[in-house]
């Protein structure tokens, strides 16, 4: 066996998260990678009206575990399901399977659910903040705590140009939070006086997200030091590169809702300041492998009996074999026609522009206007008005991801980059995460692959590939001539007006 495989061995591991999209890739590679573990404790709530033993069942009828079932299928066995809520007090555990935990729990991975960029303060505080203060107490008790690693994102200081491994000042305290949720609430102020309260309070922040999380590492930072707790960020992670395969995705949210919507034809302006800004993503299943790697690493720095540096590691694609937005969009126009979506729309044709000010303007004209005449064209054919709905939430998406193709960062990951030197020759080959070796073509098309194939559900093949290309240089004719016959009522209209 190879170090890190050594250092799981007969260890038992309880998982939040682990029901989400990261968090099954997760799940999967600690199955796989590391047979010797003893068990894995993973958290589910009730959700849509199912029990928790209702969701276990479909958890790993998912195609992510389809080579882990032929390989090892009884690896399966040892995963256990745990009653609980990470928005609940304890976590909503029983005693009973509190007690469980606190006997046979050494390792803590804690990755809250994924909330929206702009969810409500008082979810995102719960989601991100008061549980990070259960687990801190659940860590106390257990009596066999090896290391805790706390998963956070990469833009913890949107404000800033560098980022570095380590822990920044709260940009509140959890009773400040909280005083201000009451503040909210006795007030009683509507959805949109809540927001612009809300916005006040973030300042330099983005949104609720990196507030929240910014908190959630401040907290352990101030009142867990005694304990061996580490720091994971990474910042967007793509379908998977490698493991078990390529392209495996199973939700379209942020960044891969953003392309999805692209390709749709539904999104047609774009800000991008500068075509040579680096786009921060990562292959999901490297930034599993790179989570792996440090709490081993972390597990070798941390000295219980005194109060040591929290370990911070941020992975991230930096300097070497960065990919830029440039490169992005280069991939997207030479493989994109290939790969159009049974449900496009319309011919995806996006227009990039460097400010606010012209992305309103033209928003205006290919965005709203075209919405509104449609929605008149749709209610004189007796058909539902859409597109006006479609637009606001295009428009909420593109604006809930701006500080992320606008903002500039350097990241530190000398902690990452010296974990990965550390490594054997062994263990590079079970857990690779080497930025420098990630082919950014292959990872973008095999990604958007498997859009096509687990979210939109389309069929992926050289036959769909042609029908396709049929579909798009199709569209590509209606768009065109669009935009012939709008320059050319354009022309005529100014010829009968001056002339």
């Amino acid at each position: 066996m190879s170090e890190i495989q050594q250092f799981f061995e007969e260890h038992t591991l309880f998982i939040t998260g682990g029901t989400g999209f990261i968090g099954k890739i997760l799940v999967e590679k600690f199955l796989r990678g590391l047979p010797k573990i003893k068990k894995i404790y993973l958290l589910i709530r009730e959700k849509k009206g199912k029990n928790i033993q209702e969701r276990f069942e479909n958890y790993f009828n998912a195609d992510l575990f389809h080579v882990l079932k032929e390989k090892n299928p009884s690896a399966i066995n040892k995963v256990i399901p745990i009653s609980g809520d990470v928005m609940k007090p304890g976590l909503g555990l029983s005693d009973i399977d509190r007690k469980t935990l606190i006997n046979e729990v050494s390792i803590v991975v804690h990755s809250a659910a994924t909330t929206r960029f702009d969810e409500p303060l008082n979810i995102a505080v719960s989601i991100n903040v008061e549980s990070v203060l259960e687990i801190i107490k659940l860590c106390r008790e257990l009596k066999n705590l090896k290391v805790a690693v706390h998963v956070s994102t990469a833009f913890i200081q949107s404000n800033l140009k560098i980022i570095e491994e380590k822990v920044y000042p709260m940009p509140m305290t959890y009773e400040e939070a909280k005083n201000t949720i009451q503040i909210i609430k006795r007030r009683n102020l509507s959805k949109e006086n809540e927001k612009r309260f809300t916005k006040i309070l973030l300042q330099d922040y983005p949104n609720t997200y990196v507030f929240t999380k910014s908190m959630a590492e401040g907290i352990i930072s101030e009142t867990a030091s005694d304990l061996p707790f580490c720091i994971y960020r990474f910042p967007v992670a793509l379908g998977t590169y490698k493991e078990p395969f390529a392209g495996w995705i199973d939700v379209a949210q942020g960044f891969n809702q953003f392309l999805v919507w692209l390709s749709m034809g539904y999104i047609r302006v774009i800000i991008v300041p500068d075509r040579k800004d680096v786009l921060y993503i990562v292959p999901a299943d490297f930034a599993c492998n790179a989570l792996i790697a440090s709490i081993w690493d972390a597990s070798n720095k941390i000295n219980r009996s005194s109060s040591t540096t929290l370990p911070v590691y941020n992975y991230v694609n930096n300097e070497k074999n960065q990919i830029t937005k440039g490169i992005f969009e280069k991939v997207l126009l030479e493989h994109g026609p290939k790969y159009l979506p049974s449900t496009a729309v319309y011919f995806p044709d996006a227009t990039l522009v460097k400010s606010k000010r012209t992305f309103n303007i033209l928003s205006f004209f290919v965005h709203l206007l075209p919405a509104l005449i449609g929605d008149i064209i749709l209610k004189i054919l007796g058909e539902k008005p859409v597109l006006n709905k479609f637009y606001k939430k295009g428009l909420k998406l593109s604006k809930s991801l701006e500080f992320f193709m606008e903002t500039k960062w350097y990241f530190e990951n000398k902690n990452i980059q010296a974990t990965w030197k550390k490594l054997s020759k062994d263990d590079k080959t079970l857990f690779p995460f080497d930025m420098e070796t990630v082919d950014w073509s292959h990872v973008l098309i095999e990604m958007w692959k498997g859009v096509l194939k687990y979210v939109i559900k389309d069929d992926i093949g050289p036959k769909s590939e042609k029908r396709n290309l049929r579909r798009y240089y199709k569209l590509m004719v209606i768009h065109r001539t669009l935009q012939a016959i709008f320059f050319i009522s354009i022309i005529w209209l100014t010829w009968k007006i001056f002339f």
